[in-house]
């Protein structure tokens, strides 16, 4: 069999695995992209060569500045799965390196930037008084976007502040938690509404009232940006992100950061510890030094 034949069983192990569906997309993405448009696609396990990596990343090219790393990793979990089903292949998985890619520029915000934002949102309607909700609680849970809007309204423990959600990367149920800020304007936002819908977020179209979705949010968030002139470019990613700078910088360790983002691996808690630590150690520097 060719690699190519191999591909709707890799994506459905992944399925099975439990991943998210995103997750599964994204490799879907590239497996078919980069993968499926150079000649490695045609070729069996057996005649493959550490060689054959150059074409991977050179299509993955075409899917922007981190495609060629993405193709790459794509391809190593695809050979990895070729390997654990008893296919055998001339080189170890492993052998393959990942490219390096110039460095991500990971916005967020401080608390007085997300202040200054959110007091700027129009409250004259419901969507602007569920705009505002929202991010609230994407900037006091750390939440993805995908994971809030998916939330009913009674699954919120409003007593103890918290409730019980389901990973969007793994699939696993973890807790988030609220501020009592972001809780005043959750309930503000509900006490407005006049509708029965369970969900927390939603929004009207010509199907009525239907639970707000990530896309329809991101619109908002951007048509927001524009509006308000906001130079910093802001997502709802940005929001989680500002949440685990605050924790960082007042002290909290590694692990609890971990538990809080619901990070599965440290490592990758690691990774944004250490960007918040170069920025840091610059500010040090510059405060130190021009004080001579």
């Amino acid at each position: 069999m060719r690699l190519k034949d191999y591909f709707p069983d890799f994506l459905e192990y992944m399925r099975k695995k439990g991943l998210t569906e995103h997750t599964i997309g994204e490799h879907k993405r590239f497996l078919y992209g980069a993968l499926g448009h150079c000649p490695l696609k045609d070729k069996r396990a057996k005649d493959l060569r550490l060689i054959d990596v150059a074409d991977v990343i050179e299509a993955g090219r075409l899917h922007g500045e981190y495609g060629p790393q993405r193709s790459v990793v794509t391809l190593r979990r695809f050979l990895k799965f070729l390997y654990d089903s008893g296919i055998r292949l001339p080189f170890d998985w492993q052998e393959i390196k990942i490219p390096m890619v110039p460095e991500k520029e990971q916005p967020y915000l401080t608390e007085g930037e997300f202040d200054g934002f959110v007091e700027k949102i129009p409250l004259n309607t419901l969507y602007g008084l569920r705009n505002r909700a929202l991010y609230e609680v994407l900037f006091s849970t750390g939440a993805r976007i995908g994971e809030i809007v998916s939330l009913k309204r009674d699954i919120i423990d409003w007593e103890n502040r918290e409730a019980k959600i389901k990973n969007a990367k793994s699939g696993d149920e973890g807790m988030i938690y609220f501020s009592e800020r972001s809780l005043r304007w959750l309930k503000r936002y509900l006490d407005t509404r006049a509708d029965n819908c369970p969900a927390l977020f939603i929004t009207y179209g010509f199907q009525g009232i239907t639970p707000l979705s990530g896309m329809m949010s991101r619109k908002h968030l951007a048509a927001y940006r524009r509006k308000l002139e906001v130079k910093k470019r802001i997502t709802h990613h940005a929001f989680r992100r500002s949440l685990a700078t605050l924790l960082l910088e007042n002290g909290a360790t590694i692990k609890e950061v971990q538990y809080l983002m619901r990070h599965k691996s440290e490592r990758t808690t690691l990774r944004f510890y250490t960007k918040v630590n170069k920025r840091r150690a610059k500010e040090v520097h510059q405060r130190i030094l021009d004080r001579k």
